[in-house]
């Protein structure tokens, strides 16, 4: 029962840990956050443009942390739930030795048999976690998608009062926007209309 104790240490300690590295990414994200600014500033776009994917990154990695931190979280709640059923199962097995009558009554090839599945179950969660493991390390992801480099590029620039000067073409502001809205209007007009008529 120690080495169950041990692990459920272990990983209360390793969802602290993730939890701590997902506040730090926080934190450089908001310092890389403030270089894009300066840089917007000083009208140096390339420089802006690293540090708005370095900005990205960060965020994208205190998520995988935070989510990571609550999957272990979760198992480590099984595993404190394994640990007090075996202690109260320990409990129950000395109440039972002290009950002659009782322990009569009892089966016990049926406990030997539930805790026989137990330990299987338990055996299981192990496996899935090393599993959940390596997948969560291998989808964790080092590129960053351009579409958020260029909305926090925009962010910042707004921020610091600046124009970038990389807008749409001419022509493409904002008639897409209005000619769907439009258009899902006249859909909705179109539906109304029939569920009017049908009663």
């Amino acid at each position: 029962m120690p080495s169950m104790e041990k692990n459920l240490f272990n990983l209360k300690f390793a969802a602290k840990e993730l939890q701590r590295n997902s506040k730090k990414c926080d934190k450089e994200e908001k310092i890389e956050k403030a270089k894009v600014k300066k840089a917007i500033q000083k009208g140096n776009m390339e420089v802006a443009r690293i540090h708005a994917e370095n900005a990205i990154r960060q965020k994208n990695q205190s998520v995988n942390f935070l989510r990571m931190s609550a999957r272990v979280d979760a198992v480590a709640a099984r595993v404190q739930t394994a640990v007090t059923m075996n202690q109260v199962t320990k409990s129950m097995a000395g109440v039972v030795k002290g009950m002659d009558a009782t322990l009569k009554s009892m089966n016990l090839e049926k406990i030997s048999g539930l805790m026989d599945k137990f330990e299987h179950q338990f055996e299981t969660l192990d496996v899935q976690t090393a599993q959940m493991e390596d997948t969560m390390s291998s989808t964790t992801t080092l590129t960053t998608p351009q579409n958020q480099v260029e909305s926090l590029l925009h962010e910042m620039a707004d921020e610091a009062g600046l124009d970038l000067n990389m807008e749409l073409p001419q022509g493409q502001t904002g008639s897409v926007g209005t000619s769907v809205a439009s258009a899902e209007q006249d859909e909705l007009s179109q539906r109304l209309a029939k569920l009017r008529d049908q009663m």
